[in-house]
C-alpha cells in the first residue's frame, strides 16, 4: 500500500477501539451482489487494508475462508486478539502484491482503505486473483457529511466537528481527498464493464462522546498533526471533548449522541472470459429464442405423477422426510419444476436461457418456486444444501462430468440425484386405426430429422445416460430403461412436441421452408391414416422414459 501511517502499536490500539464497523446492511448488499454475479459457493473473501479487522469479521459468516491483509503487523496483532472467528486468518501484505493464485478469490473488499492503494497496480492484482464472476467491493464514508444529534444542540455539535476538520485540513493527504471524492478516479479506472456505485448510503447509530473523540484521534491527518505538535494535538482533543460536553449540558463522556454517516460503495464483477463463458454454459445453447421458449411451454411433455413418485420414493427410502430443497437443473420453461413444488418446501429451477426462465416465471404461481439463471456446471447453491437434484430431459446437453461433480457438491448426505429423459421414438394409437401404419409415418418423420441431430448427442442419447450412470461412484443407485408413460393430446400438440426437438429446430434454421413442408406433410399423412380431418383430434401418445437414481453416501 502506498502509505504507511497506521503501523505503531498505540495507533493500532486506537484503531481497534474507535474505528467504526461498516453497517451490516451495506455488507448484506455486497453479499447479494456477489450472489447475483457469481452465485454460491462463497469460498474465499479477502479484505484489503483490514486494519484491526472490523470489516473482516463481518464477512466471516458468509465464506468458508476470510483473509485480512494489512501492511501493519501491529494492526494485525490487534485483529488477531479478537477471539471466536476460526475461519479468519490475517496476513501482512499489500494490495499491490497479493499472496493468492490466479483466479482463486470470490470477493475482494477494502473498507476505508482503497484510497491508500497504488491504483493501477492494485487493479492489475484484483483482475489476476478474482475468479471469473468474482466481485470487488470498495467502501468508505465521506467524513464531510455527518450529522450529530443530541436534544436541541445538534447544530452546535456539528459546528465543533467541522471546525476540527478545517483545523486538520492542512494535514490531509491527497489519498484522503480521493476518499472524500468517493474514489471517482478509481471507479473510472476499473476495467470491468459490470460495475456500479452506491453514492449515498446513510446510516444512523449511537456513539458516546468518548468514542467520537477517539475516532478523531484515529484519523491520518490528526496523526500527521500530532507528529509535528504532540502537545497541541492532545490539547485539541481535550478541548473538543470539553466543548461537546458543555454544549450538551452533561459531564460524562460516556453520554451517547446520534450520528448520521454517509457511506459509499463501489461494486464490480470480473467478466467471464470467452473461454470461461464456454465452460460455464451448458455445452449447447439451442433453446434460447423467445418463440422456441414459448413452444417449449406449450408442447413439451412433463413426467407423469407416477414417474415423479418413483423419484420421491427413492429419496424417502434413503434420506427420509421432510423434503426441503429440490433443484431442477436445465428446467427450461418449468414443467418439471412445477411438479416438484407440492412435495418440497422450496424448489429452484435453473437454466442457462433467460427466454426459457421468462416463460417459466410467467407460469409460476406456487410461492415456493424460484428460478435462477445458471449453468448446470456451476450451481448457485451452498455445499450439502439440496435434498434432490434433478435434470429432466436436459442432462445430455451438459458437460456431464462437471455437472455430476456439482450435483455431488450441493447434495446433502443421502440426498438423491434423479436424471431422466425420454426417447424420440414415441408411439401413437387411435381407435379403429392400424397402429403399425400410424407409427410407420412417425418413424419416417424421426428418420428425416436424424441428420439434423446434434453430433454431441450421438445416435442415441440413452447411451450418454448409461455412461453417466456408470460413472457415478455411489453404491446406492438404480437404472431404469423402459418406463412407458401414456397420455392423450391433440394431434397438433404431438406435432408441436416434435417440432420443439433440437433436431427439428436444426432443420428449421437450415431450411425453414423444408421444415414447414415436412411438418405439414407428416400431419396430413397421420390424419389420413386416422381418417380424420382436424389436427385437433385427440390421439394417444406413448412415451418411453429412461432414468437413473443415485443416493449420495453419508459422509464420514
Amino acid at each position: 500500500m502506498a502509505y504507511r501511517l497506521f503501523e505503531g502499536k498505540e495507533h493500532a490500539s486506537i484503531y481497534k477501539q474507535y474505528r467504526f464497523t461498516p453497517p451490516t446492511v451495506l455488507k448484506d448488499i455486497i453479499i447479494q451482489y456477489l450472489d447475483k454475479k457469481k452465485g454460491q459457493p462463497h469460498v474465499l473473501a479477502v479484505d484489503l487494508g483490514c486494519g484491526t479487522g472490523q470489516h473482516t469479521r463481518l464477512l466471516a459468516p458468509h465464506f468458508k475462508e476470510v483473509v485480512g491483509i494489512d501492511i501493519s503487523e501491529c494492526q494485525l496483532e490487534e485483529a488477531r486478539s479478537v477471539p471466536g472467528f476460526t475461519n479468519i486468518t490475517y496476513r501482512e501484505g499489500t494490495a499491490e502484491e497479493l499472496p493468492f493464485e490466479d483466479g482463486t478469490v470470490d470477493l475482494l473488499t477494502a473498507a476505508s482503505a482503497a484510497h491508500w492503494f497504488d491504483q493501477s497496480r492494485f487493479l492489475i492484482e484484483a483482475n489476476r486473483v478474482l475468479k471469473p464472476g468474482g466481485c470487488m467491493a470498495l467502501l468508505g464514508f465521506t467524513d464531510w457529511y455527518i450529522k450529530l444529534n443530541y436534544k436541541d444542540c445538534g447544530d452546535k455539535l456539528n459546528c465543533i466537528y467541522h471546525e476540527v476538520k478545517e483545523l486538520l485540513k492542512p494535514y490531509t493527504s491527497s489519498a484522503v481527498a480521493a476518499s472524500e471524492s468517493k474514489l471517482e478516479d478509481l471507479y473510472s479506472a476499473i476495467p470491468f464493464p459490470d460495475k456500479e456505485r452506491i453514492e449515498s448510503f446513510l446510516n444512523k447509530s449511537m456513539i458516546s462522546v468518548r468514542k467520537l473523540v477517539g475516532f478523531i484521534s484515529s484519523w491520518s491527518m490528526y496523526n500527521s498533526y500530532k507528529s509535528k505538535d504532540p502537545q497541541g494535538a492532545e490539547d485539541m482533543l481535550a478541548n473538543v471533548q470539553k466543548r461537546f460536553l458543555d454544549d450538551m449540558g452533561v459531564t460524562s463522556a460516556d453520554t451517547e449522541i446520534e450520528r448520521e454517516w454517509e457511506y459509499y460503495c463501489i461494486l464490480a464483477s470480473k467478466p467471464l472470459s470467452a473461454e470461461r463463458k464456454h465452460q460455464t454454459a451448458m455445452t449447447y445453447r439451442l433453446f434460447e429464442g423467445k418463440e422456441h421458449a414459448a413452444s417449449y411451454w406449450k408442447y413439451r411433455i412433463s413426467p407423469s405423477d407416477h414417474l415423479i413418485r418413483q423419484l420421491l420414493d427413492f429419496l424417502e427410502k434413503h434420506r427420509g422426510r421432510p423434503f426441503e430443497l429440490a433443484v431442477d437443473v436445465g428446467c427450461g420453461s418449468g414443467q418439471g419444476t412445477l411438479l416438484l413444488s407440492k412435495h418440497f418446501a422450496s424448489v429452484v429451477g435453473t437454466d442457462v436461457s433467460p427466454a426459457q426462465l421468462e416463460v417459466a416465471l410467467q407460469q409460476a404461481k406456487e410461492p415456493n418456486i424460484t428460478y435462477r439463471q445458471s449453468a448446470a456446471e456451476e450451481l448457485p447453491f451452498a455445499d450439502s444444501s439440496a435434498d434432490l437434484v434433478t435434470a429432466m430431459s436436459a442432462f445430455h446437453w451438459f458437460d456431464r462430468p462437471r455437472f455430476l461433480h456439482e450435483a455431488h457438491r450441493v447434495l446433502k448426505p443421502q440426498g438423491s440425484l434423479a436424471v431422466l429423459n425420454y426417447t424420440i421414438d414415441m408411439e401413437l394409437s387411435y381407435p379403429d386405426c392400424c397402429k403399425n401404419t400410424l407409427n410407420q409415418v412417425c418413424k419416417e418423420f424421426y428418420a428425416t430429422l436424424q441428420p439434423y441431430r446434434s453430433p454431441h448427442l450421438g445416435q442415441s442419447s440413452i447411451e450418454l445416460y448409461r455412461e453417466g450412470y456408470a460413472s457415478i461412484p455411489y453404491p446406492n443407485k438404480e437404472w431404469h430403461e423402459c418406463f412407458w408413460d401414456t397420455r392423450s393430446m391433440p394431434l397438433s400438440s404431438y406435432m408441436g412436441l416434435v417440432e420443439s426437438f433440437s433436431s427439428y429446430q436444426g432443420l428449421l434454421r437450415k431450411d425453414p421452408h423444408k421444415a414447414n413442408r415436412l411438418s405439414q406433410d407428416v400431419c396430413e399423412r397421420l390424419m389420413s391414416v386416422m381418417k380424420v380431418t382436424s389436427a385437433d383430434t385427440e390421439v394417444t401418445v406413448a412415451v418411453k422414459y429412461f432414468y437413473l437414481l443415485a443416493c449420495k453416501p453419508q459422509e464420514t
